[in-house]
């Protein structure tokens, strides 16, 4: 057996998971079973960053350990320059570092990592997983915003590529794809994500159509500790009112506000599902935010077929689905109950087993 080591950046630290992923020749020669079968996590474990940058000590200790045959990378940001997984080089860094005006807070911190890994010799090949990439090609009419992207040179360095994106793009697609291989039909799924940022996507012949976030995760749905959708009307009075700069804004609106405001302390989607005497007017807010997403995706689709759920908290998924879907259904022009898919794998699990299947089908282009 081989291995993959699979990244996932998340705030102040590196989630890494190790598999060990069936050799070249037993894939070519003998190997008929599921993709997912091929890979087993053996280890998995974080790496905390330091200060302003990264350590290479740690990651080169994990590689020397392991010695993968590849690197798999989670990115948050690709933009519409990458719209599918790609094989990590020189030219590749070059794009990247060129998107870091329209995702600063998450590109820069990309290109060091990826500089590190390029550094650490023998370098296994790093494939590159965009959260956007799945999102790349939504409609125009769902992906613009009714603002001048590109001010004028006297409003300083122009806005850039400024249009709506999805954030979960590797739990849709993924999920999309699977109720394609188990011959569920459904032209018009209705896919809801629960992260901690959550996340609905209308998909309509495994194609997103609409999906609830922004151009930043910060728009749409509420979130453990995110707002999601406010008035930006809010913003400018925080400013004002409170002399607040941007820092203190966003760490206001990203790390202290969502289900955890509403709570009073420290909880996620799944506390507040499980525990709704205690959280009802959290538990509340984020079914009814559910419920507007969700009707603009049937809107958008003309109806639904299928509501699948993914994201770690996936577990309490049920519990949802008993009270929202019957609601979306009444709402529906021919009433009837839709089909229910749960997808139980995780992040770094869907990766792996992307990757088993690129060895299969040769998938990702180089």
């Amino acid at each position: 057996m081989s291995r993959l080591i699979v990244l996932i950046p998340e705030g102040y630290f590196i989630e890494y998971f190790v598999y060990s992923v069936a050799r070249d020749d037993e894939v070519t020669d003998r190997y008929h079973g599921p993709t997912g079968e091929m890979c087993k996590v053996e280890w998995t474990g974080k790496i905390r960053f330091r200060g302003e940058g990264l350590t290479s000590e740690e990651l080169r200790k994990l590689i020397g350990r392991y010695s993968p045959e590849a690197i798999a990378v989670r990115l948050l940001y690709g933009g519409e320059e990458f719209k599918k997984t790609q094989v990590y080089d020189r030219a590749v860094l070059e794009r990247l570092k060129s998107l870091a005006a329209q995702s600063p807070l998450h590109i820069p911190t990309a290109v060091r990592l990826l500089k590190i890994l390029e550094r650490i010799v023998p370098t296994p090949e790093i494939l590159l997983f965009f959260e956007t990439a799945f999102f790349a090609n939504l409609p125009l009419s769902e992906r613009t915003y009714a603002i001048d992207g590109n001010l004028p040179d006297s409003y300083g360095e122009g806005l850039g590529d400024v249009r709506r994106f999805g954030y979960h793009g590797i739990f849709h697609g993924a999920l999309a794809r699977k109720i394609r291989q188990k011959g569920i039909e459904a032209r018009r799924v209705l896919s809801i994500c629960l992260e901690p940022i959550p996340e609905v996507a209308g998909i309509y012949d495994g194609k997103p159509v609409t999906v609830s976030s922004g151009s930043t995760p910060m728009e749409g749905l509420p979130g453990n500790t995110t707002c999601g959708e406010i008035d930006p009307g809010i913003i400018l009075l925080l400013e004002e009112k409170k002399k607040w700069g941007p820092e203190t804004i966003n760490e206001m609106l990203s790390r202290k506000s969502g289900l955890t405001a509403l709570a009073g302390k420290n909880v996620t989607i799944a506390d507040v599902v499980l525990r709704e005497g205690e959280f009802g007017r959290a538990r509340d807010l984020l079914e009814y935010r559910l419920l507007l997403s969700c009707g603009a995706a049937i809107g958008v689709m003309g109806g639904f077929d299928t509501v699948a759920f993914s994201g770690r908290y996936v577990a309490v998924a049920d519990r949802l689905a008993e009270r929202i879907v019957p609601k979306l259904a009444r709402g529906a022009a021919e009433p009837s109950l839709p089909s229910l898919f749960f997808m139980q794998e995780s992040l770094d699990r869907l990766m792996a087993e992307s990757y088993c299947r690129s060895k299969l089908q040769a998938e990702i282009i180089h």
